[in-house]
This record gives C-alpha cells, sequence and structure tokens, in this order.
C-alpha cells in the first residue's frame, strides 16, 4: 500500500520541478529584450527642440514613459528619446521647448533612432534618470529617486 501512494506524490513534485526550471530563470527579464538595457559604450549627447510628446508603456508591467522626438540642432537628424516614466519625470514638457539629453544609443530597424535617456537638462536645470552605469534612478519605486539639480553639471 505503501508505494501505491507515494509513486503520484513523486510525479506531482517531479512536475512542479519541471515547471519551476522552465519558468525561473525567465522572471528577471519579463517584458524587456537585450537591446532594452542601457549601453554605456553607446551614450550620445542630442540637443534641441521638442517635435512631439507622448506616454507609452514601454515594458511589460511598468508605468507609462514619457517619449519625445527631437531634431539635434547640429546634425539635423530626428530621434525618438525615452525618458522614464513619466511619475518619476514629474515635470511638464512642451512642444517647441529647447532639450538636451545624454543618453545610449539603439538603432530599431526601419524607425528613427531611439535614445534611451540618461541626464536630461530642460530650462536650466539637470535631471539625472539613470547613474554612469546606466541604472534606473527609479528602482525601488516613488519616492526613491533623485532630483531635480540646478545649473549645468557634467
Amino acid at each position: 500500500m505503501e508505494h501505491v501512494f507515494w509513486r503520484p506524490r513523486v510525479r506531482i513534485d517531479m512536475r512542479l520541478f519541471l515547471v519551476l526550471l522552465l519558468f525561473v530563470p525567465a522572471l528577471p527579464i519579463c517584458g524587456q529584450s537585450p537591446q532594452d538595457f542601457y549601453n554605456v559604450d553607446a551614450e550620445l549627447k542630442v540637443s534641441g527642440d521638442i517635435e512631439e510628446i507622448f506616454m507609452e508603456s514601454r515594458y511589460a508591467g511598468t508605468a507609462p514613459f514619457l517619449i519625445v522626438t527631437v531634431k539635434d540642432e547640429q546634425t539635423g537628424r530626428k530621434y525618438v528619446i525615452e525618458i522614464g516614466p513619466a511619475w518619476f519625470f514629474e515635470y511638464d514638457v512642451h512642444k517647441g521647448e529647447n532639450i538636451a539629453v545624454v543618453g545610449s544609443l539603439r538603432q530599431p530597424r526601419g524607425e528613427l533612432p531611439l535614445l534611451i535617456a540618461r541626464k536630461v537638462i530642460l530650462r536650466g536645470e539637470t535631471r539625472i534618470m539613470r547613474d554612469k552605469y546606466g541604472f534606473p534612478s527609479w528602482r525601488g519605486g516613488r519616492g526613491r529617486g533623485r532630483g531635480w539639480r540646478r545649473g549645468r553639471r557634467g
């Protein structure tokens, strides 16, 4: 009798183990692919007037991100700039305003180049969106990020 009870339990445990083995490695990066990560080696500075402003859910399970399009003053090239979650940026931006952004360049096929913002300068104030390694300043949730700094800083 003991053998009959033992065998089904082992099968259930083995199924649970197999399910966990298949899905657990994917959990840390749900909603993101490798090209979504910040690349410090591909940093670029773009400055120009904001041409378009929109909100978009960029990654699974995250708040909408503030996205702007800017035509660079020096090259005339147009960029889509991913600023960060709207709740973290906490600043009204307007079409036609001048903005300067340092960020990581991605070039999706058939689309405008995408810049993932690390530092944003707007109206003489600097907002650090990511640290020097590209990790988001908003990690940890609301109320944990860094604020605006007045004046010009590197």
